[in-house]
């Protein structure tokens, strides 16, 4: 890609070496009066403004101002290549005002300048995608919320339970679990990590009770698996584990569940988690 760059200079030399030697650029001059510069930027529509100039004075920042207040103008970057003890008196005196995007002090070969300001726009790129995919999550996370308040909505109006997964190699606290919350909770009851990943490829429960200690898969490798999963990532996970020493319960926490329940399970501790998860 070729960046179009406007470029303005006090110095006919450098200015023309520019012109002649810099890569990657197609360039057209313009003069220091706003008149020249507006008009140059209407019709060259340019990726970025270089100015050389032999001091970064009160008519050179007050100019640059100008264009970034304009409306037109002011998302395009401005480059001041300027003399060193200028650099450091700019630099030293708008610390806290982002007027120019890149400053470079002379003496500066033409090569130098190009690849100082290629590396400008690439890091714009960046900012850019960066900025774009952030708001494409931003977006998808709006939609899964949106998608599951309607989804809570219409099992309301329709009456539909709440749906909760149990997963255990322990048949007997998924039978436990499924006797003690079946009339109030639809319950579905599995033996097995690889089997509930199975499951939710499918199915999106409202809350899952997880094993902590499984065999083949243990709870923490699903419950990392869960929370990839777009459609499963906002589920509320509660651990449950028979073991109750404190650096067990702290690597517990640290995979930052919504809760965890210890066996033997207390069903009035059961209930009170599901209360505060689902309501």
């Amino acid at each position: 890609m070729r960046y179009k760059i406007l470029v303005n200079g006090g110095s006919s030399a450098l200015l023309r070496d520019f012109f002649v030697n810099s890569t990657g650029f197609t360039c057209m001059s313009t003069s220091g009066y706003w008149t020249d510069l507006s008009a140059h930027y209407e019709m060259f529509k340019p990726d970025a403004y270089v100015c050389i100039a032999e001091y970064a004075d009160v008519q050179l920042i007050s100019q640059i101002k100008r264009l970034k207040t304009h409306e037109d103008f002011g998302s395009v970057p401005v480059v001041v290549i300027t003399n060193e003890d200028c650099f450091e008196l700019y630099s030293s005196e708008n610390e806290n005002e982002k007027l120019i995007d890149l400053i470079l002090s002379r003496p500066i070969t033409i090569s130098t300048i190009s690849d100082k300001i290629n590396r400008m726009f690439r890091s714009i790129e960046e900012e850019k995608e960066r900025i774009a995919n952030e708001q494409e999550r931003i977006a998808r996370e709006k939609e899964e919320a949106e998608r599951r308040s309607a989804a809570e909505l219409e099992k309301k109006s329709l009456g539909v339970k709440k749906h909760i997964l149990v997963v255990d190699d322990d048949k007997n606290v998924l039978k436990l679990l499924k006797s003690a919350l079946e009339d109030r909770y639809d319950v579905t009851a599995i033996v097995s990590g690889r089997m509930a990943m199975k499951f939710l490829e499918s199915k999106t429960p409202d809350l899952i009770f997880l094993d902590y200690q499984m065999p083949v898969e243990t709870g923490p490798e699903v419950f990392r698996r869960i929370k990839k999963l777009d459609s499963a990532k906002d589920i509320p996970v509660v651990f449950l584990t028979g073991i109750a020493d404190r650096e067990r319960i702290t690597e517990v926490l640290s995979l930052k569940p919504q809760g965890y329940l210890l066996k033997p399970i207390d069903m009035e501790r059961v209930n009170e988690t599901i209360k505060s998860l689902l309501g």
